[in-house]
């Protein structure tokens, strides 16, 4: 027999745990047990309710409302603003030419909304076949701007060496329309060749 202090093999946790209650030690476990799990459960994710994707969907449909019909009219005006500058551009091409050449020089089409070529115009006056051609515009979209003549360029409008332009009508001054959805701009020819532009309604 060992005389000296006794010392208790079992720890005194577990020695605590084994004399409370078995109601008391029931719950501490089950409280235990349950703690990991819902530290591991995330969150659920909130979603949307009925009436908050509904006045969702209703400020989009204001918005493209509003937006639509702007962003269509700045592609109509910058459709306009390219077609008159090919057209000015080719009728300014077609001057230069005839002083620097000395000789006619025409920009003729059958549909100026579809296109129109400048040539030398050396043979027939107003027809291309045989002839240099120095430029040819063809239209890219069937949305494209209608573009009119009036009744002296109908067919073509020429440049003579002096730089004076000379219509299909005979006459030297004229003009033509560039227009969609009620926009247009006029292109006028004057009594010397020189072109101008200005804005209107169609």
């Amino acid at each position: 027999m060992r005389n000296g202090p006794f010392i208790n093999p079992i720890p005194p946790f577990v020695l605590w745990g084994w004399t409370q209650p078995p109601r008391l030690a029931y719950r501490i476990n089950v409280k235990r047990e349950n703690l990991i799990p819902m530290m591991d459960t995330p969150a659920a994710t909130r979603g949307f309710t009925l009436i908050e994707l509904m006045v969702t969907l209703s400020v989009l449909a204001i918005i493209l409302s509003v937006a639509i019909p702007g962003f269509q009219g700045i592609v109509n005006g910058n459709q306009i603003a390219a077609t008159t500058n090919n057209l000015v551009s080719a009728l300014a091409l077609a001057r230069s030419e005839a002083v620097k050449r000395a000789t006619r020089v025409t920009v003729a089409s059958a549909d100026w909304t579809a296109g129109w070529q400048v040539f030398v115009d050396t043979g027939t006056v107003g027809d291309a076949t045989d002839d240099t051609v120095l430029r040819v515009q063809q239209s890219t979209s069937n949305a494209a701007p209608s573009v009119t003549p009036d009744a002296n360029f109908t067919d073509y409008i020429s440049y003579l060496p002096s730089g004076v332009s000379e219509g299909s009508g005979g006459a030297s001054s004229g003009s033509f329309e560039v227009c969609k959805a009620g926009v247009s701009r006029v292109i006028s020819i004057g009594t010397t060749g020189r072109v101008s532009t200005t804005s209107g309604a169609c």
